[in-house]
């Protein structure tokens, strides 16, 4: 890699990741569906800097989701903030510090692992499908639904491995029926727009890009 590209990348990795901020924190990181299904808009980016920029970069843009999420649930404080900023882990241990650090580990865990793994399938799903079928757009939208999913499934399973009884608690009902609910009224949204978004930005991009 020339001194030239390098720098090309980082300032790709550089606007990716302000993206994710911006996205973090104003309402243009979710969409509203109607009622109470809001579909997160967050990984999109995530997805996109993995098939334009390559597998490593979307593991770090991954990253840079996980930690945007984790500032936000600390600094705002929600009920289920727990799950994703280690700082609440004290106090939901009750004074238990073996507990509290078992906590913490699994937020972090929860946090980073589902976003950075959604650039990590997504890169080189988008890749092989690619290569086989010549297809952009078919390529795009598979590794789209599949990074969406990927983050979707790997925070609920934290979720249900590591809060089950205190997750369950917050919401006043038991932790299937909200583990259902967070895959009908976010899963199943994110994972219909994430493709259709990646699809409409990596095509054109990539095509411009063949006839550069």
């Amino acid at each position: 890699m020339t001194k030239k590209t390098n720098v090309t990348l980082l300032a790709q990795l550089a606007l990716f990741s302000a993206i994710l901020f911006i996205m973090g924190f104003t309402p243009l990181g979710s969409l509203p569906l109607g009622g109470p299904i809001v579909a997160t808009l967050a990984q999109i980016p995530v997805v996109i800097g993995a098939i334009l920029l390559g597998t490593k970069s979307g593991i770090f843009l991954g990253g840079v989701f996980g930690f945007v999420s984790m500032l936000w649930f600390t600094m705002y404080a929600p009920p289920t903030a727990f799950v994703f900023s280690p700082f609440y882990s004290p106090q939901l241990a009750n004074g238990n510090v073996g507990l509290a650090i078992l906590y913490a580990v699994c937020s972090l865990l929860i946090c980073f692992v589902p976003r950075m793994l959604i650039g990590a399938v997504s890169g080189p799903l988008f890749r092989i499908i690619h290569k086989k079928t010549g297809k952009v757009a078919l390529a795009a939208g598979v590794a789209g639904v599949a990074g969406s999913l990927v983050n979707t499934l790997l925070v609920l399973l934290g979720i249900l491995v590591c809060f089950a009884a205190p997750y369950a608690s917050v919401g006043n009902s038991t932790i299937w029926l909200l583990l259902g609910a967070s895959i009908l009224y976010n899963g199943i949204p994110e994972a219909i727009v994430t493709p259709i978004i990646t699809i409409a930005v990596v095509t054109p991009l990539l095509h411009r890009k063949k006839s550069v």
